[in-house]
């Protein structure tokens, strides 16, 4: 058995070790196993021998480190990454980009609000093709990565003058407010609004949006209890009580999350309140679970798929400067209510 040289610091095999057992250079070994098609069949085995002779594992990270010359990554740069619409988003523009080889890093920006150099510093340390900026409220955070704008930088939420054909102006005002008028149609007047502890901007969108809804068919808006507290299914059990019991009048809870208007259906049912007769309930949203709770929950769509396809379209558009991407239309965009059984 050869002797081997371990990493220091890891203590696991190096591309050296592999190389001098099979006999070969480093360079040989590592085209093996990047371009194995560049290598003979009986180098390829005879290196495939030593790798597994002495169990070597490849170095992720300075793999990942050397094929950034390459070109080939996008960051987006988001807030908003355990939101399930978010999630929804990332892995439909996930998959949109990796049918054309480009890979995706995810930075959640929340935990740099007061180090923000740092996350320059990231984003810039990077060779990347491409930066989307995914409801990113920070302004100075946004100017700073357009100054050092080389690339195409796409930002989806807040509408930013400096970015013209890549900017796509979208919030969850718009949703609210459908939905609120979708709940003042059907006949309700008596409407609450359960809110909880949950981003800034978003909790301030959603808000506005109800307010805005409220105020256009004159009807009272200060029924509104914001907890401290997560934005879960066990806060919107906990806060019921205290909406019943302000206004026992309440014909519609309205929650800005289907977490919080599940934990409100959970509390009815332990309450043997009859959900929509007694009181009716709504989310925002629409997780999974709002399609097999009970009743089923009345809620808003928002169009992450299809925003992910076309914020695709578009970067890729900008990326290749190939007219096979054309610009999509983004009228279509708009979110869906989805009437259930826990509204009438």
């Amino acid at each position: 058995m050869q002797d081997t040289k371990r990493r220091r610091t890891t203590g696991q095999i190096t591309l050296f070790d592999v190389a001098k057992y099979a006999g070969v250079g480093t360079m040989t070994v590592s085209r093996a196993l990047r371009t194995p098609e560049c290598v003979s069949e009986k180098l390829r085995k005879k290196i495939q021998l030593a790798i597994d002779a002495l169990g070597y594992k490849p170095n992720i990270a300075a793999s990942l480190l050397a094929s950034a010359s390459t070109n080939r990554f996008i960051a987006i740069v988001t807030t908003k990454i355990c939101d399930h619409s978010a999630k929804l988003f990332l892995d439909t523009l996930q998959a949109s980009l990796t049918q054309e080889n480009y890979i995706l890093l995810v930075i959640e920006s929340y935990h740099y609000n007061q180090c923000e150099q740092q996350l320059l510093d990231a984003l810039f340390s990077h060779n990347l093709a491409a930066i989307i900026l995914f409801y990113i409220e920070n302004d100075n955070l946004i100017k700073q990565i357009i100054s050092h704008k080389t690339i195409p930088i796409m930002n989806i939420g807040k509408h930013t003058d400096s970015l013209n054909n890549l900017d796509i102006a979208m919030n969850d005002t718009q949703a609210m407010y459908l939905l609120t008028e979708h709940v003042i149609k059907k006949g309700y007047e008596q409407i609450g609004l359960l809110c909880a502890n949950q981003e800034y901007q978003f909790f301030q969108q959603r808000l506005h949006g109800w307010h805005k809804a409220m105020l256009t068919h004159h009807l009272p808006n200060h029924r509104i209890i914001n907890a401290a507290k997560p934005a879960n299914f066990t806060t919107g059990s906990e806060m019921l009580a205290d909406m019943i019991l302000n206004w026992p009048e309440l014909e519609v809870i309205m929650c800005t999350t289907d977490e919080l208007a599940c934990g409100v259906l959970y509390e009815c049912q332990r309450r043997h309140i009859k959900v929509p007769y007694q009181l009716a309930v709504c989310g925002f949203g629409d997780n999974e679970f709002s399609q097999v709770s009970f009743p089923p929950l009345t809620t808003i769509s928002l169009p992450s798929k299809q925003l992910g396809k076309q914020t695709a379209q578009m970067l890729l558009s900008q990326l290749t400067d190939n007219t096979l991407y054309s610009e999509p239309d983004l009228n279509t965009i708009i979110p869906i209510i989805k009437s259930r059984a826990s509204l009438i």
